[in-house]
């Protein structure tokens, strides 16, 4: 909560969360209800919903695919709502995903929402793009040409696109923020972070590959901070905003930072793992314009953020293990 604002003082909204069902959603989520708003999720029938365990009752579960524009309009309907948070997408990893899954997804996905939202041209909608988007490159700003060497960011400028045009045809207020690279409790278990302390927690020593990609991490609440502005400061139509910590670290030393912090003896191995064809090397972001835009600037430094999640995937070891 921003602003001095308080339950009791902050106007309720009616939020419809496409994603909810992944770390930045389920995050998201709580933070929603904490504030009073009504919270309606688009689910699919098969997803797990094992992060949304905690918000039985809390949280309206709406279920459609996100493909599916006929029940994405009947969910609009049934949500009724002021502001829209759209995260659905397909993940990055695992490469092994045709690039139709990631067009019918990211772009088709999106499509359907901002038709389903055409005649609610006042319900403002924050979409969650990607630092892929980009390709790769460092202190990058939202005026940098977009050359994506993956399908998935290909797809992400593709929906950034049809946001910023349905902005301007319809006059829909539509804003995206080109996310880097969050982390945090409820990640999936396959990435990087809490991998590396589910590592350490069993004993194994950390395989990497090169090890030498560099990443703009920044710690998922923080996030939640940028999202939450977003739905309420007045932001022109179409406008993309990155966020960042606005500084690089090759992924190596992270997985060391954490094994430290733990006080771990098991060891990263880099080379062990093969890299991927697509790999992007460096990829970091310059976070002026959301702090002009927004007021928005992270606030948990990077050994408070490991911290956290050390913590938490500690806490939490076997839920941990399950997440995907």
């Amino acid at each position: 909560m921003s602003g001095g604002e308080t339950v009791e003082t902050r106007q309720r909204n009616r939020v419809l969360l496409t994603g909810g069902t992944g770390m930045i959603g389920a995050t998201l989520a709580a933070r929603l209800v904490a504030e009073g708003d009504r919270v309606s999720v688009l689910v699919r029938e098969d997803s797990s919903r094992l992060r949304l365990q905690s918000l039985n009752g809390q949280v309206h579960l709406l279920f459609a695919d996100i493909c599916d524009a006929n029940a994405v309009r009947a969910a609009v309907e049934q949500a009724e709502p002021t502001a829209v948070y759209h995260l659905a997408s397909t993940p990055f990893n695992p490469p092994t995903m045709s690039a139709q899954q990631h067009l019918n997804v990211i772009v088709g996905g999106t499509l359907n929402l901002l038709e389903a939202l055409r005649d609610r041209p006042g319900v403002r909608m924050i979409a969650a793009g990607s630092a892929a988007e980009y390709g790769a490159g460092s202190s990058l700003r939202e005026d940098h040409p977009l050359t994506p060497t993956t399908v998935l960011g290909a797809a992400k400028a593709a929906a950034t696109l049809f946001l910023q045009t349905y902005a301007r045809l319809y006059r829909m207020q539509t804003v995206i923020l080109r996310v880097f690279t969050p982390y945090g409790p409820w990640e999936r278990r396959s990435r990087l972070v809490p991998s590396t302390i589910l590592s350490a927690l069993e004993g194994r020593d950390v395989l990497l590959t090169n090890g030498t990609q560099r990443r703009d991490y920044f710690y998922v609440e923080d996030l939640i901070d940028a999202m939450v502005l977003a739905a309420t400061k007045p932001i022109p139509p179409g406008t993309v905003l990155n966020i960042c910590a606005g500084q690089s670290v090759p992924i190596q030393e992270i997985a060391q930072h954490i094994l430290d912090l733990m006080e771990s003896r098991v060891k990263v191995v880099t080379g062990a793992l093969p890299t991927r064809a697509d790999e992007i090397w460096e990829l970091s972001g310059d976070n002026t314009a959301a702090r002009e835009a927004l007021g928005w600037a992270p606030r948990t430094n990077l050994e408070e953020g490991l911290r956290n999640t050390i913590a938490w995937v500690t806490q939490h070891q076997e839920l941990a293990r399950q997440l995907t």
